[in-house]
């Protein structure tokens, strides 16, 4: 019978004892692996559910365009990302990790998972936040601006904080709650005008045609809502701008700030109302937008 030397069955069983080892490591990595990429899909599951809500949001005038468009590119985005890291993982926890570059390849995508699993969750909880609050404020126009004009009146222009107060404070207490993201603030007015025709030759008719700066002789009722509509969105950025100039200049998380303005015409602001007049004053109004993302 051959005697094995010495030196080669402690280096048979060493090898033996460090594959147990790492055996151990390798089983407890992969279940540590399995578990955040079970998280990665729960949290593309509710990024789905905020899909749908923001789906509705925008259905009933809830949400402006530029903040529906930023939502549904970072549901998009964060879905494709966690697919793609959800394939990778599905390969490494299958694989039978029996060299150093598999396990390290495995300790690798468990690091990246839960740095990611992280990120991820903290921003779901913003943009279910964000979806959930109520973004926007109804400014009736009938108070802000006199008959037939679209400036804002000065009486009107000192007290003009009690109306823009109540969002202001939301925007600040969300930016406030999420001071680990660098984000991004969008404001947007959208302004609605009734169904009344402007008559022909008033102050307002002459004014609205000059900013329209059309080349046929006549403007059309629709064109001149809209036109109206759109001044009056504008003028209530204006004063949201000077009301609310701290996010520019603080400081802060907020890295970008942009105010938009559109105007509607006599569309219907309210999607739920299905008895709109032509004259309606519910009809008269401006509605301000605040949406806030993560970079």
């Amino acid at each position: 019978m051959r005697k094995i030397p010495l030196y080669s069955l402690l280096v048979g069983l060493t090898a033996v004892f460090l594959s147990c080892v790492s055996q151990k490591k390798v089983t407890s990595a992969k279940n540590r692996l399995a578990s955040v990429d079970s998280q990665l899909i729960q949290h593309g599951n509710t990024l789905k559910d905020l899909d749908k809500q923001r789906t509705h949001k925008l259905e009933q005038n809830q949400i402006d365009d530029t903040a529906n468009f930023m939502i549904q590119k970072f549901i998009d985005s964060t879905n494709s990302d966690i697919n793609k890291l959800h394939d990778q993982n599905s390969i490494i926890i299958g694989t039978a990790v029996v060299n150093k570059d598999d396990w390290n390849r495995l300790v690798k995508s468990l690091i990246v998972s839960e740095n990611t699993s992280k990120k991820i969750n903290n921003k779901v909880l913003l943009l279910n936040d964000l979806i959930n609050h109520n973004t926007v404020i109804n400014l009736d126009q009938d108070v802000i601006f006199q008959p037939g004009q679209y400036t804002v009146a000065p009486a009107i222009e000192k007290a003009i904080g009690k109306f823009f107060e109540p969002a202001a404070k939301e925007i600040d207490q969300f930016i406030k709650k999420y001071p680990d993201f660098p984000l991004s603030l969008v404001i947007t007015a959208k302004g609605y005008a009734d169904g009344t025709a402007i008559a022909e030759g008033t102050t307002l008719y002459i004014s609205l045609s000059e900013r329209l700066k059309l080349n046929t002789d006549k403007s059309t009722a629709k064109e001149l809502n809209k036109e109206l509509s759109r001044a009056r969105a504008q003028a209530v950025i204006d004063l949201f701008k000077k009301f609310a100039s701290v996010w520019s200049a603080n400081g802060n998380n907020v890295k970008n700030v942009l105010y938009l303005f559109e105007g509607k015409g006599d569309a219907m602001p309210d999607p739920k109302v299905a008895d709109y007049r032509l004259d309606d004053p519910r009809r008269r109004v401006v509605l301000l937008f605040w949406s806030v993302f993560p970079e």
